[in-house]
């Protein structure tokens, strides 16, 4: 089962969504209900990040009822994607599948191209608990596409390391290990990501059920503990300096 990690709960955007095409409302009716379906996107949100998931389900199904009556694509794609993410968390794939199917779908041809993105990699998270593999990788590839060129590096970190199951699932170890080490080569590169030490202790884990198959060399597994102590040294470099930094004082102005 590929479940997300709990230092890996998706961040789903709270501006309020612009994309709107012509309603049979009002404008002051139609605004009270984006108000109301923003209004109840928000409590989704806080209820989800709280692991409060049945809460979280009512108000993304609350959002996405109203946002569909505003026929307001982003927030609906955007409340899609919140279900998704609380069907997944609750063991419920199939659901999940299908609400991030219609979340790709609604955004694919909208601006919302980061939310479009959280979609696809939600769909590759339903595929894979649900073993459709091809579909997985698939998704998963898609979606590295996008973060990419979104410069969402904490997003791509993930997808790598669940591309790595993948690989590994299917007995592409050396593509799992290349996964893996991109993983690290970005952390060493990017030391302040936010989700650091989740991303380090995950590709550590996955490289650890790595090194139980037999068909895979000695040698490919000292290559990723090089790039790992290559990190640990980085790491302490990094840390050293933070310690000294606030430490170092101005040079005294020579007075002659």
């Amino acid at each position: 089962m590929m479940s997300i990690p709990n230092g890996f709960i998706p961040s789903l955007p709270l501006t309020i969504p612009t994309t709107l095409v012509k309603t049979d409302h009002p404008p002051s009716d139609l605004f009270v209900i984006l108000a109301i379906a923003h209004k109840d996107f928000i409590w989704a949100n806080h209820h989800y990040q709280q692991g409060q998931f049945p809460e979280a389900l009512a108000k993304f199904e609350a959002a996405l009822n109203y946002y569909t009556q505003a026929q307001e694509t982003t927030g609906m794609g955007q409340s899609l994607n919140g279900l998704s993410a609380v069907y997944l968390s609750l063991g419920q794939p199939e659901r999940s599948l299908i609400c991030s199917q219609a979340a790709a779908a609604i955004l694919e041809d909208t601006e919302a191209k980061y939310d479009y993105a959280i979609a696809l990699y939600q769909l590759g998270l339903s595929h894979f608990e649900l073993q459709h593999i091809a579909q997985a990788e698939r998704s998963f590839e898609n979606a590295l596409k996008q973060f990419y060129h979104l410069s969402a590096i904490d997003y791509e970190n993930r997808i790598l390391i669940d591309l790595g199951r993948i690989y590994a699932q299917q007995h592409k170890f050396l593509f799992a290990l290349a996964c893996y080490e991109s993983v690290l080569d970005s952390l060493i590169v990017n030391p302040f990501l936010e989700n650091r030490r989740e991303t380090l202790s995950a590709v550590v884990q996955a490289v650890a059920q790595l090194s139980q198959h037999e068909k895979l060399g000695k040698g490919a597994i000292s290559a990723f503990q090089s790039v790992l102590e290559e990190y640990s040294l980085a790491a302490y470099h990094l840390q050293v300096a933070s310690h000294l930094q606030p430490s170092q004082q101005p040079l005294p102005m020579r007075t002659e």
